[in-house]
């Protein structure tokens, strides 16, 4: 079953996307960010020192989140594989989930006033457990709409880029506003749930933008008689894709990175450096040089190997862990080695995806099945998995270690201080190198180029 769309020639048409489309596919992970870098940021600070949850049983609540949204995934996968609408497949859940999911992150930050903590415990699992749910029926078709709006791989990479772009914008934006914004509001529960209002504004107005901005182009040969494979034939094909096998580890081994330093970030600033509103020169150091190597990366790749480029960004968040092991209490050492490591995330942040989409067109050529939502959600379903291991495991971490929720840093265990060293410098080092091993593994690209055109002929002879 071949999904390639071909020109008169047989080969692979090279779909020109304007800058225009090219934005408001980006934008899209601008959206993504007002809810993914805002719980991610947030969500375990909010209930531990605003509403008061045991930080041991939330990391289990934020545990079992996301683990159970990295399932959704592959469901969600599936499912948009299946759909058939007058929006394509990926474009019309863009369009059906987007004013859901900005009203489910109101929701988690409106923890009602009062209630006992086993009451918000509760509140807490259901109202994540409902954002993950609808963040997966938006952010799994929203990554599949780019193998679906182009199969040139440079194209793809360009989008990646965009996407990349877009995301750690509103990563660089929303850690520093979002503590002011609050205090403006009022602070406490009030001021959250004010500030969450605006983020939500901004994810369904910005979400729509995209929706209507872009096109997907790739489709069946025999689109009215295509039928999808069965969902156990659907995950033997993807078992057997040895390249996704591989990029299915290293986005979960990569990916915790950025979990951990999302999740720990705010704890390290209030009781390492001694000042929460740190948190936002900690993100900004970690975005900006991010997204100034992103906007480096299509001149990057003419002089280097899109994994020689990834190795070297790995190594670099090494170097700036180990730099930052040198002081850790050190605000000025923290934001070098920030610097460093944000940086050295961004060749496996811009290439990520579009490797995984490549693995798309292998699986194709290799079976002869094409899964363009399974294969993504597969991926993003590792991402997730590592963040959430990752976000989730802080809180039951730092319980175990003995967290206090408390604006007295000397009334913190030094067990608490030792463990957020580790969390926050140690285990990047440590996950970076383990990414540079598994990445020796992905030879894809080697071989790529020939896939491509062996596809191209194969569907020239079907006409």
């Amino acid at each position: 079953m071949n999904t390639t769309v071909t020109d008169n020639n047989g080969q692979m048409p090279d779909h020109d996307i304007s800058f225009k489309e090219k934005l408001a596919y980006g934008l899209g992970d601008f959206a993504t960010g007002f809810s993914g870098v805002t719980v991610g940021t947030f969500a375990l600070y909010y209930y531990t020192d605003i509403v008061g949850v045991s930080a041991t049983l939330l990391g289990a609540v934020l545990l079992f989140s996301r683990v159970f949204d990295a399932v959704i995934n592959v469901v969600m996968g599936y499912i948009v594989d299946r759909t058939k609408s007058k929006h394509g497949k990926a474009r019309a859940w863009i369009l059906w989930s987007t004013i859901p999911f900005g009203l489910s992150l109101i929701m988690v930050f409106s923890a009602p006033e009062n209630w006992s903590e086993f009451a918000l415990l509760i509140f807490a699992g259901i109202t994540l457990n409902i954002h993950w749910i609808i963040y997966t029926s938006s952010n799994i078709p929203y990554g599949t709409l780019a193998a679906l709006m182009t199969q040139n791989s440079y194209q793809r990479s360009r989008l990646n880029t965009y996407r990349m772009l877009c995301y750690f914008a509103s990563m660089l934006i929303i850690p520093y506003i979002t503590l002011p914004l609050v205090n403006f509001f009022g602070g406490g529960e009030r001021g959250w749930q004010f500030t969450m209002i605006i983020y939500a504004a901004i994810l369904i107005i910005t979400f729509f933008y995209t929706f209507f901005n872009t096109k997907e182009r790739i489709k069946p040969i025999n689109q009215f008689n295509y039928n999808a494979p069965s969902i156990s034939v659907s995950l033997k094909t993807l078992l057997a894709n040895k390249y996704w096998v591989t990029m299915f580890f290293t986005m979960l081994v990569s990916f915790s990175i950025l979990g951990l330093i999302n999740g720990v970030g705010v704890y390290y600033a209030k009781y390492l450096l001694a000042d929460s509103q740190l948190i936002g020169l900690i993100n900004m150091a970690f975005a900006l040089p991010l997204v100034v190597v992103l906007m480096c990366s299509a001149y990057i790749l003419k002089i280097m190997s899109r994994l020689t480029f990834i190795i070297v960004g790995m190594a670099t968040i090494i170097l700036g862990s180990t730099i930052m092991a040198v002081a850790p209490q050190d605000t000025n050492v923290a934001i070098i080695g920030t610097i460093l490591r944000g940086a050295g995330f961004a060749p496996i942040m811009g290439n990520a995806y579009s490797m995984l989409a490549n693995t798309i067109d292998y699986g194709e050529w290799k079976f002869g099945i094409r899964n363009d939502g399974l294969v993504y959600s597969g991926g993003s379903f590792s991402a997730i998995l590592g963040s959430g291991i990752a976000s989730g495991g802080i809180g039951w971490v730092l319980g175990m270690a003995g967290y206090i929720a408390t604006d007295d840093v000397a009334n913190q265990p030094e067990s608490v201080l030792t463990t957020l060293q580790i969390l926050f410098i140690y285990s990047p080092l440590i996950l970076s190198a383990i990414t540079i091993i598994l990445l020796r593994f992905y030879t894809l690209e080697k071989i790529y180029p020939d896939i491509i055109k062996e596809l191209a002929q194969r569907t020239h002879n079907v006409y």
